[in-house]
């Protein structure tokens, strides 16, 4: 049972302090100057992408603002890495950021509440005493998260991830005497290909799942402002993450306890 005096719906909470807002404008800005300036060049086939594949003096000006911005992407991340280890908020944040078998049965029963088929066949009379007896299984709501859902989870570290591979294939293109060096050219086309396709993915990661996630989801839409101000509502709180709402709420109802005494 909760109290809605412990956390008034109206009361603001910091979700992202301004370090983490400036690592995510960084993260933007910079990966939507790599999608411009690199995509084109991997399909220069395409005439969709031809007019915004400059010739010329324009081309090589292409080049220095792609690495420009991936040397900024890798500051920016080596940022939060020490961020993430040396501060108290940082390492609090990876510990709720760690997978745990929760997770799992989170997207699974989130995938049966979205699919609905299981109320369906108990609205229909099917499997009627098998639902009565196993009311889980009906899969009525969708599952409670803590601070951070397995949606946020597998997109932190899938940016982790992809982070380490773009990286890695990136500089190898960048200096091919180098990669010729170490690697014959085979491996060094092999370095163009996954960054190319790696690229490809993380772009449509970020348009068709993160974008909605995060702005698009009835539940926050038009967009979450989060990321802009990194406040979030005690309402709020209580719809998306209720499992750290309930927390708050013990901390605080415990604080009164100890008080009173």
């Amino acid at each position: 049972m909760t109290s809605p005096l412990l956390i008034r719906d109206d009361e603001i909470f910091l979700r992202m302090n301004l370090a983490e807002r400036i690592q995510h404008w960084l993260l933007i800005s910079t990966f939507l100057l790599l999608i411009v300036t690199g995509l084109p060049l991997f399909f220069y086939d395409f005439k969709l992408f031809k007019w915004l594949l400059p010739s010329g003096r324009a081309f090589y000006i292409r080049g220095i603002v792609h690495r420009t911005a991936a040397v900024v992407m890798i500051a920016n991340l080596v940022w939060h890495l020490f961020y993430t280890i040396l501060t108290k908020r940082g390492r609090n944040n990876l510990r709720e950021m760690l997978p745990k078998a929760k997770d799992v049965r989170d997207a699974f029963e989130l995938f049966w509440h979205n699919i609905g088929l299981t109320r369906f066949l108990y609205r229909r009379g099917i499997f009627t005493r098998f639902f009565r007896a196993n009311p889980y299984w009906l899969f009525e709501s969708s599952p409670r998260y803590g601070r951070y859902n397995f949606i946020e989870k597998f997109e932190y570290w899938a940016l982790g991830w992809g982070s380490l591979v773009m990286i890695a294939s990136g500089f190898f293109m960048w200096q091919v005497e180098i990669s010729l060096r170490f690697f014959p050219l085979w491996v060094h086309d092999i370095f163009i290909i996954v960054h190319g396709y790696e690229a490809i993915l993380a772009f449509l990661s970020v348009i068709v799942w993160h974008m909605y996630n995060v702005h698009l989801n009835p539940e926050v839409f038009p967009m979450s402002k989060v990321w802009l101000n990194g406040r979030i509502t005690g309402k709020e709180l209580r719809l998306l993450h209720p499992l750290e709402y309930e927390k708050i709420e013990a901390e605080r109802r415990r604080a009164l306890s100890e008080e009173a005494l």
